[in-house]
């Protein structure tokens, strides 16, 4: 749903050739993005993708076809998908014009909205695609239709506190996405999903927390799981080796240190537990596709 770099990856279960998604402006400091799609149809192909970071869809006009894996689905106006950290995933349009807002959130900093936060705000993206929160009845897409049209034009006028009135408004339709998913694991079997979530949660906890990540053997131990145990759920759940998540984190929130200003680069790189600049530096150009220098030029 953004711009698009070709990563020359298959996928098998798809059948499309699938394409990766950076999102460098995602920090600490600016936790989501919003990009517009507007699109003419129908469309005879699948358009894949994947990406570091969260990301939600609503449609505002016309219908898509989103595809995971074996799953598919067709989606109307007001209705939403939810797609998890470097799940692959493909979608198409199916009507003359369609309109689809989609939101990206940096997955370390989704809950932070205040001390009285208990959510399982990852359940809207960690239950099976068929499982995810779809609004169905003529009210609850109404509902979705008004918060998206609401995000889309905050993002758009820029009022004041537009940011703080966009991250509370995505919360909210997080909460009511979580509580709708919850409603159906209460009402059949607990999801797999949600239930190997838990046994990673104090893990992610720690990451998103600590200035410098713990080990693999830490979380692990956090988890109380043993090294191998804990990589092959962590993988499962979050789409990404614990390493590759909490070299994002690192990244993420040190990205919010370079943009600011108030540390030198040697400074940032201990802070955040590299060896020095130039690892730093190095770790930093893989997955921001810049130099920190280069980074906070753009600021």
């Amino acid at each position: 749903m953004a711009a698009v770099k070709k990563t020359g990856m298959g996928n098998a279960d798809l059948g499309i050739r699938l394409e990766s998604q950076s999102h460098p402006d995602l920090t600490p400091a600016s936790p989501f993005d919003m990009i517009v799609e507007d699109g003419r149809g129908p469309q005879s192909e699948l358009k894949g993708d994947v990406h570091y970071c969260l990301q939600f869809s609503i449609v505002l006009a016309g219908a898509a076809e989103v595809v995971f894996g074996d799953w598919k689905r067709v989606f109307h106006r007001g209705q939403a998908w939810w797609t998890m950290c470097w799940e692959p995933h493909a979608f198409r349009i199916l009507s003359a014009r369609c309109i689809i807002l989609s939101i990206n959130i940096n997955v370390d900093n989704v809950g932070n909205v205040g001390p009285c936060s208990h959510v399982d705000w990852l359940a809207p993206f960690t239950v099976p695609p068929a499982n995810r929160y779809c609004p169905e009845t003529p009210a609850e897409r109404r509902r979705m239709h008004y918060q998206a049209r609401r995000l889309y034009y905050l993002n758009k006028l820029r009022p004041a506190n537009w940011k703080t009135h966009c991250w509370l408004l995505i919360h909210q339709m997080l909460l009511e996405a979580s509580e709708a998913v919850e409603k159906v694991s209460s009402a059949a079997e607990s999801p797999v999903f949600n239930l190997e979530m838990s046994r990673i949660q104090k893990a992610v906890q720690l990451v998103r927390t600590s200035p410098v990540p713990p080990s693999l053997g830490e979380a692990a131990a956090a988890c109380s799981l043993s090294v191998s145990r804990f990589s092959v759920i962590f993988s499962s759940v979050m789409g990404v080796s614990y390493g590759q998540f909490a070299l994002r984190v690192r990244l993420s929130n040190a990205a919010n240190e370079v943009r600011s200003g108030l540390y030198t680069l040697n400074e940032i790189a201990e802070r955040h537990g590299f060896c020095d600049a130039s690892s730093f530096c190095n770790a930093f150009k893989k997955i921001y596709r810049c130099t920190p220098n280069e980074f906070k030029s753009r600021a």
